[in-house]
């Protein structure tokens, strides 16, 4: 019955990840965890680093003003509205920088869920997918990876990894989670 699990998951006979080169399986009760290197984009890295440096010392200063002066009411609400905005920003801004200074990928599949995580330290991204809107995954010719599709939204992962390898890992992936589906 176990050899027929392993079949049916895609495991093969002796029940193993797929061996492709720079690429870690694991294969855990509830999660198959998947580890994918990234090549680091050092001008964009340097570029979101700046950015955060130059968004803090600017969040200091709106709180420092704030603090030390004594405006008006109206111009203490205006303040409080571009604070809340910058914050707004700041996230956003946050979040890109952690994006381009992860050097790993890491997805974690499920029958229920995909999620592709980007760690920085006990920092960084990570997205959520529910497997009932997740098309089967496909190598995008456009951006030379690894694919899958959340209802209208495309997401690309393992873009440092060479065609060969993610076509490999599409195929194997597709064999795991989506038998039933057409060669893509």
């Amino acid at each position: 019955m176990a050899a027929l699990l392993h079949i049916i998951l895609g495991r093969g006979e002796d029940g193993m990840a797929p061996n492709i080169e720079h690429i870690e399986f694991e294969d855990g009760t509830s999660w198959f965890k998947i580890v994918l290197p990234v090549q680091r984009n050092w001008l964009l890295f340097g570029l979101f680093t700046l950015c955060v440096l130059v968004w803090m010392g600017m969040l200091v200063g709106i709180i420092s003003k704030m603090l030390s002066e004594r405006y008006t009411i109206i111009l203490n609400v205006m303040l409080v509205i571009w604070l809340l905005i910058w914050i707004w920003f700041g996230r956003v801004l946050w979040r890109r920088w952690q994006y381009y200074a992860a050097n790993r990928e890491i997805l974690f599949i499920n029958e229920r869920q995909i999620l592709v995580r980007r760690p920085v330290s006990i920092l960084g991204s990570t997205e959520a997918f529910d497997m009932s809107h997740v098309t089967p995954f496909y190598y995008s010719e456009k951006h030379q990876c690894p694919a899958f599709d959340y209802a209208y939204q495309h997401v690309y992962f393992g873009q440092s990894l060479l065609p060969a390898g993610a076509q490999e890992l599409v195929g194997s992936l597709n064999d795991r989670f989506f038998p039933d589906a057409e060669d893509v």
